[in-house]
């Protein structure tokens, strides 16, 4: 035994993601694992301008649909959300004129602003 108590997943909710998760929550919930499901973000064209908001906000609410709801709330076995993977890289987007931090702060604080 690896003495693991927790997995980090990549695409979890957002494009590409279709699939129910509830069993996989569930089992997770039983083995005391906690899951740590990642926002799918690597697609700058999900956030024109880099205005994520509705990109994240229509993504949670699906993933609310795929299992990620239990009672009303976040199933239990959900530790944390990732929210963005390597925001940094927006800063090399050619959209981001003039280059720099403003186009991964504005992504990521929009990205927040629709999850919530």
């Amino acid at each position: 035994a690896l003495g693991a108590n927790a997995v980090r997943l990549y695409h979890s909710m957002g494009t590409g993601s279709e699939q129910d998760h509830g069993g996989f929550l569930d089992r997770a919930q039983a083995l005391q694992l906690n899951v740590m499901p990642g926002m799918h973000s690597n697609e700058p064209d999900l956030c024109p301008g880099f205005d994520c908001f509705d990109a994240w906000y229509n993504a949670t609410s699906q993933g609310f649909k795929q299992g990620f709801l239990q009672g009303g709330e976040w199933h239990p076995a959900v530790a944390a959300v990732i929210l963005m993977n390597e925001p940094d890289f927006y800063e090399n987007d050619p959209q981001c004129v003039p280059s720099g931090a403003w186009c991964r702060v504005k992504g990521v604080l929009s990205a927040l602003d629709g999850f919530l």
